[in-house]
């Protein structure tokens, strides 16, 4: 699975870096999107803490 944490992790840096690049307020919004979508790929199956109960 770290191959594939690690392709979505890169992916996510290289819209990052498109997204600084670029003057388009449209394009940097796709970009930065791209990058959130690529992140959550990329840590989605570490385990998520249990929300607190009251």
């Amino acid at each position: 699975m770290t191959d594939d944490r690690d392709y979505y992790y890169n992916r996510a840096e290289a819209e990052l870096e498109q997204a600084q690049r670029s003057d388009i307020p449209q394009a940097v919004k796709a970009h930065y999107a791209l990058a959130t979508a690529y992140l959550e790929r990329a840590y989605a199956d570490e385990e998520q803490p249990e929300p607190v109960s009251d």
